[in-house]
């Protein structure tokens, strides 16, 4: 796959029942900050998701309770502005917003409480594996591993505007002092990551 990324994470290797590799310091801070940074995303996308919903309606109150029904099932879907919220969290049916609305509304919290166990996951795991120590991933805890892996470089993708081979290449020939350069190579390094996880299983 060429360049493993800026800090060249080791490939993972299977050790009986777990995945093992190893990494750097600067490797650790850097995985457990984009972790982070995408369960605060998330966290937060609830939290307004949740102050958004209507207070329950009481049942001798039609009107109030018609109100609930209406406000409950817009005309339009409830699709996060955010661009990166928007790839984690696709939009189901594009051309029927009816149907796209209440997909989100009945699948949407368990979707954010399954990214957000699988991040806590991997936090653990980078934890455990500070001063040197080697990562060590149980195989019942790769999948975690691999969804949140997906949903950081998805959240990368989707921040550096990768669409396409194309567009990625066209990242790849960009200069060092350019910003985006790092994000690149952070974006293939984890690439390098999951590839090698998912070989090792």
């Amino acid at each position: 796959m060429g360049d493993p990324g800026p800090v060249g994470v080791k490939r993972f290797e299977r050790r009986g029942k777990k995945l093992v590799t190893s990494f750097e310091p600067e490797e650790v801070q850097l995985l457990q900050s984009l972790v982070q940074q995408l369960v605060e995303l998330i966290t937060e996308h609830g939290r307004r998701v949740e102050e958004s919903t209507p207070a329950p309606a009481q049942p001798d109150d039609p009107f109030a309770f018609w109100e609930r029904d209406l406000r409950e099932h817009p005309d339009q879907p409830e699709v996060p502005e955010d661009p990166v919220l928007q790839r984690l969290f696709p939009d189901a049916y594009p051309h029927d917003p009816r149907a796209s609305s209440d997909f989100r509304r009945f699948t949407e919290q368990d979707a954010r409480a399954a990214k957000l166990a699988a991040a806590q996951v991997v936090l653990d795991g980078l934890a455990s594996c500070r001063d040197g120590r080697d990562l060590k991933v149980p195989l019942d805890q790769a999948d975690a591993w691999l969804k949140t892996l997906t949903n950081l470089r998805l959240s990368l993708a989707t921040r550096l505007q990768i669409t396409d081979a194309e567009s990625a290449e066209l990242l790849s020939e960009l200069p060092e002092d350019d910003p985006r350069a790092f994000l690149y190579g952070v974006y293939e390094w984890l690439a390098f990551a999951q590839e090698t996880l998912v070989q090792s299983l």
